[in-house]
This record gives C-alpha cells, sequence and structure tokens, in this order.
C-alpha cells in the first residue's frame, strides 16, 4: 500500500506477535519499525527517538497500554496511537472514553495484516474518508444521494439487493435504515432525541446537504459508507454511548436501556463485523460498516473512530 515514510514503535511484552507485527510493518510496508517490550522503554525509547506511531499492547506488566498512551499523549502529542489487543473490546469501553483512546486493533486469527495496513495508512495521512480504501479497485461499486427520510427503508432493501443472498438481510436493512435516520436528523437537521415524534418528515434536503451513500463488495466482503455534511458526532460521545449500552447497573440493567440517543450506533456494532466512524468537526461524518461473508478472521470486533 501506498504510504509516506514514518517511523514506528511496537510495544509488547510476547515476543512471538511482536516479531509478527514488525516484520510485516519492516519487510512488507517498508515502514522504519522500533520495538520494545514494555511501556517503559518505549518512553525511554521517545526520549531520543522521533516515531510517528505506536502500536501498543493493552495487557503488559507493570504498565498497561492505555497508561502509556496517556504518557505518549501529554508528552509527544504528535504521535498517533493505537492499542491492541486479543480480547473483548467491549470489556476496554470505559477506557477508551476515559483515556481518549479511538482506535484499538484486536488480533484475530489469521492476523488481518491487511485490515492493519489500512488503519496505519490512514492514521498517518490523515485521509480518513472514504470506502474505497477497503476494496480493491475490481470491487463492484454503487453510489446514490438521500435528500428525504422518506422510505429509507426501500432504499435499504435496495443495497442489501445490490450486495446478494445473505441470511441477516433484515438485520442489515435494520441498520441501514437506523444510520441514514442518524445522518438525516442529527447530522443535518440538528435535530433533537428528545423529541423525536415532533420530528418534521415534509422535506427535502438541497443538494449541498444531501446524504451520500456509497456501497461496494468483492468476493471477500462488503461495505457501506453513509456520509453527511453536518459532522456534528464526536468520538467522545460514540465511546459513552456505547459503554451506556453494555454497562449495567446495581440492578444488572444496561445504563442505557432508556436512552434516547445513541442505541442505533450499538446496534451497528452488535450486527456489523466492522464498524468506522470518521468525523470532521462541522464539516462531515462518516459512518462506514464492513461485512465479511464468510467467517474468516476469528476474533473479537476492534473499535475504529477517527477524529481530524
Amino acid at each position: 500500500m501506498n504510504h509516506p515514510p514514518a517511523n514506528l514503535l511496537v510495544v509488547d511484552d510476547e515476543f512471538e506477535i511482536r516479531s509478527l507485527i514488525v516484520e510485516f510493518l519492516r519487510d512488507i510496508e517498508g515502514y522504519a519499525v522500533f520495538e520494545v517490550e514494555n511501556a517503559y522503554a518505549a518512553l525511554d525509547l521517545l526520549k531520543r527517538q522521533p516515531i510517528d506511531l505506536i502500536l501498543s499492547d493493552i495487557n503488559m506488566p507493570e504498565m498497561k497500554g492505555f497508561d502509556l498512551l496517556r504518557e505518549v499523549r501529554a508528552g509527544y502529542p504528535a504521535i498517533k496511537r493505537v492499542l491492541i489487543t486479543a480480547y473483548n473490546v467491549e470489556d476496554y469501553l470505559e477506557m477508551a472514553l476515559k483515556y481518549d483512546i479511538g482506535n484499538i486493533f484486536v488480533k484475530t486469527t489469521p492476523f488481518n495484516f491487511e485490515e492493519l495496513s489500512t488503519l496505519l495508512t490512514t492514521l498517518l495521512t490523515n485521509d480518513i474518508f472514504g470506502l474505497d480504501r477497503h476494496f480493491p479497485p475490481s470491487a463492484k461499486r454503487m453510489q446514490f444521494k438521500i435528500t428525504s427520510s422518506k422510505r429509507l427503508d426501500l432504499h435499504a432493501s435496495g443495497i442489501v439487493a445490490f450486495i446478494g443472498m445473505i441470511p441477516y438481510a433484515k438485520k442489515l436493512e435494520l441498520v441501514i435504515v437506523e444510520l441514514l435516520t442518524n445522518a438525516i436528523f442529527y447530522g443535518i437537521r440538528h435535530e433533537s432525541a428528545e423529541n423525536k415524534e415532533q420530528w418534521e418528515h415534509e422535506f427535502t434536503l438541497p443538494d449541498e446537504q444531501a446524504v451520500s451513500v456509497f456501497v461496494a463488495k468483492d468476493a471477500e466482503k462488503f461495505g457501506i459508507s453513509i456520509s453527511d455534511r453536518g459532522g456534528q458526532l464526536k468520538k467522545q460521545e460514540v465511546l459513552y454511548w456505547l459503554h451506556r449500552q453494555i454497562a449495567h447497573d446495581s440492578d444488572g440493567l444496561p445504563l442505557g436501556l432508556y436512552d434516547s440517543h445513541g442505541r442505533g450506533l450499538f446496534i451497528t456494532r452488535k450486527y456489523i463485523d466492522r464498524l468506522i466512524i470518521n468525523i470532521d468537526q462541522t464539516r462531515r461524518t462518516e459512518i462506514i460498516i464492513i461485512n465479511y461473508f464468510h467467517p474468516t478472521y476469528i476474533g473479537y470486533k476492534p473499535l475504529y473512530i477517527n477524529e481530524v
């Protein structure tokens, strides 16, 4: 993949995993890669070696990955930060919210090198938008714009028809309608979640405010990008809403059980293999969802929330 030259630092106490990642990034991707086995060695290296991006395991002896990246952010704010884990990312959502971490890559079986390459290139270039980076030129594509909230179900069913026969078609249609609704009413029209029954539906968005939809598929996966020009979403808000749906109160009920906002993103993350949220504040928000046709990569779901 084309990317600018960059110095990367890989921090992981497991030698086999660290060597696997370093070999790929150095020999295949062509980065200048440094490696250490713990957080204290990483902080010591940063004193004498410029680094553009740090990729750190979460669970390490003495100092955890979250604490390391907090130190990195405080001392070297220009360094891009990514955590990596083999465990359930949902268990770390509260920490991600606390430490302002948007990207947690997951070690799958087999290891998804292509996904790691795309993530790092995206962060290093700050070029976060676009579905095409996730698909080869040979992928089949369709695109259109939405200017009204009427019959979003028809748009959803049309997208599913383009993708082809999948056993979870109805769930996917639900996800698409939720995301389109969010883009139109929250992203463009700045509506309040508490007044959904009062939302006006008799409108047509001007072309410059239309919601853009891109769909792509290849032999391995399909993806859908829903983009609005409102830019109202924030990383901290996404993490807050996702956490409230999995955290429980003293009675064992989800904290966000009765929330009027945020459940659409939770449903999307639940049903979809990859949820990618790209945000340019006040200018643009893009939600990308990707599903694999077959369970190629076994493991937990990563967390991808990018802000520029």
